[in-house]
């Protein structure tokens, strides 16, 4: 695996919203997967959605793709992120952090439209799929 995708991309995809996007992800199909983090994300914003439409979306996205568990290692490397970054003054939120911190725990490139927070990560590799 080479890809981890963060929750804006993987929201962009699940709703079919960009046809630059729908072709990179499947090009690569097996080489990405979600962060268990990101899979929270997603399920938090569907029950706050309380939408039929976007229910559909969401669950039929998720029951077809690879999910990594957040683990001590991931753990170690996003409080390492989180600290570096409290210290620049250049916070990115929990969820941001965690997940460049599993990125780069397993030495994955981090897919995302979100670069002005993720680019702030030292030493973390970020492409944009939706350009």
């Amino acid at each position: 695996m080479k890809y981890l995708i963060d929750t804006d991309i993987a929201s962009y995809f699940a709703r079919n919203s960009s046809p630059v996007l729908k072709r990179r992800m499947i090009e690569n199909i097996n080489d990405w997967a979600i962060s268990s983090v990101t899979y929270h994300e997603l399920w938090r914003g569907l029950m706050q959605a309380d939408s039929d439409k976007v229910e559909k979306i969401v669950t039929s996205f998720l029951s077809n793709v690879r999910v990594i568990d957040f683990d001590d290692a991931d753990a170690r490397e996003s409080g390492r992120i989180h600290a570096e970054l409290i210290k620049a003054g250049k916070p990115i939120g929990d969820a941001d952090t965690l997940i460049a911190g599993q990125a780069m725990a397993n030495q994955l490139t981090l897919v995302t439209n979100n670069t002005k927070h993720f680019l702030r990560v030292k030493g973390l590799q970020v492409e944009n799929w939706m350009k």
